[in-house]
């Protein structure tokens, strides 16, 4: 079914929001250089969000179900080994951080970081977001660690891996190296399915 001329606006207006975001910070973006990007009168703008805030609301909500969604069609879906899923969990991200769009930041971080000061609603649901992703992997790695008999420490292997991701990610963009990602987490990968099967 084709889209509709508004949910293309729309579209665009995500879409270029999140790059400036990803590009300058969300601080940086304004409703002019969001225009410009998509292409969009002002008043395009605004029949779609009330303002930069909304916006910035609804670009967190794109940023999470698509991450969700590239979830849902992972192969490790599939898996019923609580271990198994965990590895295929992260062998999954180590792909999909080879995604050079994926390199270019994680929009959670920005907002959590940049608005912690600033912008107490955008900063909060930024939060909530951390927190449901850092609650479902440690859930996963209960489940694994239950499954292996493993006594370490879930919630240390659970903060360690969002603080792998989260650092590399900032590596990467400060030294101008992407692959800097993919290393951080497969070492992070090898480190934790050794401790599982030793």
């Amino acid at each position: 079914m084709k889209e509709s001329k508004s949910t293309l606006s729309r579209k665009r207006i995500l879409e270029g929001a999140q790059d400036l975001i990803l590009a300058r910070g969300f601080s940086a973006m304004t409703v002019d250089a969001i225009c410009q990007s998509a292409d969009i009168t002002k008043g395009g703008f605004f029949h779609h969000f009330a303002n930069k805030e909304a916006l910035g609301e609804a670009v967190l909500a794109k940023f999470w179900n698509d991450a969700e969604e590239r979830q849902l069609s992972a192969a490790y879906r599939n898996e019923t080994d609580p271990v198994k899923y965990l590895e295929g969990y992260l062998s999954n991200a180590i792909e999909a951080y080879k995604d050079p769009v994926l390199q270019k930041g994680c929009m959670l971080a920005i907002f959590t970081m940049e608005l912690a000061e600033s912008n107490e609603a955008l900063f909060k649901s930024a939060s909530q977001y951390f927190d449901n992703w850092r609650t479902e992997f440690m859930a996963m790695l209960e489940r694994a660690f239950a499954t292996a008999n493993s006594s370490i420490d879930v919630q240390s292997w659970g903060d360690l891996y969002i603080s792998t991701l989260e650092g590399s990610l900032l590596l990467a963009k400060a030294k101008n190296d992407p692959k800097a990602i993919t290393r951080a987490l497969t070492l992070y990968k090898s480190l934790l399915m050794s401790s599982l099967v030793d």
